[in-house]
């Protein structure tokens, strides 16, 4: 396994984690003063989660993370007329997309993880408003911003990965875990603390970019 060094300047410069800052302390606003709504915040970060979650999967799926290329079949006729037509063939090499597979598996995951919390988060709201569930629809704003978050975390990552050559536990595992850690963290109880903590921990542990592989550096 490489080793890799902290860039704190690729970390500045990037708008994706100063969106993210600026959504917590959107949230820091919101909630601060009003205890009773903070455990709607398990649902937010459930929803932002899943946005990441859904971005990363996409990722998988239609990024060439090996440099493999097929030969296809072309569904043309050579014409005396095309230029340089020596150059065409029957065959014609094109980049493999990602890998299907490791994409369905790690959003089934994700997907199985956010139900299981939601059931959670429903059964605790209706034991401790003694049967009457409590949520607010503009608790879901936020969300919008998430959304968003996510694209930007595909538009930012696809590059990356291409070709990258990365394992399995890069691909799957690793961001896996870092996506959830402010959720788990926040069953602690200390709900506000740690989805803004864990949110911005987790958003940079999850981030490759942010990481130089110093193995390469040392090569340059």
């Amino acid at each position: 396994m490489s080793k890799r060094k902290f860039s704190l300047d690729k970390l500045l410069k990037d708008p994706l984690f100063w969106s993210i800052l600026l959504l917590n302390l959107f949230v820091v606003f919101r909630y601060g003063s009003n205890i009773e709504f903070q455990y709607n915040l398990v649902v937010i970060q459930i929803i932002q989660t899943f946005c990441l979650i859904v971005a990363h999967y996409f990722l998988i799926r239609n990024t060439p993370i090996k440099y493999l290329k097929k030969k296809y079949k072309l569904n043309r006729t050579r014409k005396k007329t095309d230029k340089n037509r020596k150059e065409f063939g029957s065959y014609i090499d094109k980049d493999e997309t990602g890998d299907s597979i490791f994409a369905a598996i790690f959003l089934i995951m994700g997907c199985f993880v956010s139900v299981f919390l939601l059931a959670i988060f429903y059964a605790f709201n209706l034991w401790k408003n003694e049967g009457e569930f409590i949520f607010q629809w503009s608790d879901l704003l936020s969300s919008f911003w998430a959304i968003a978050n996510g694209i930007t975390y595909y538009q930012n990552n696809k590059k990356r990965l291409t070709y990258s050559n990365a394992s399995a536990s890069d691909l799957i595992a690793i961001p896996f875990f870092k996506f959830y850690i402010p959720l788990f963290a926040m069953l602690s109880g200390y709900i506000l603390v740690m989805k803004v903590v864990g949110d911005i921990i987790s958003f940079i542990l999850s981030n490759p970019k942010y990481w130089e592989n110093m193995e390469e550096e040392n090569e340059v």
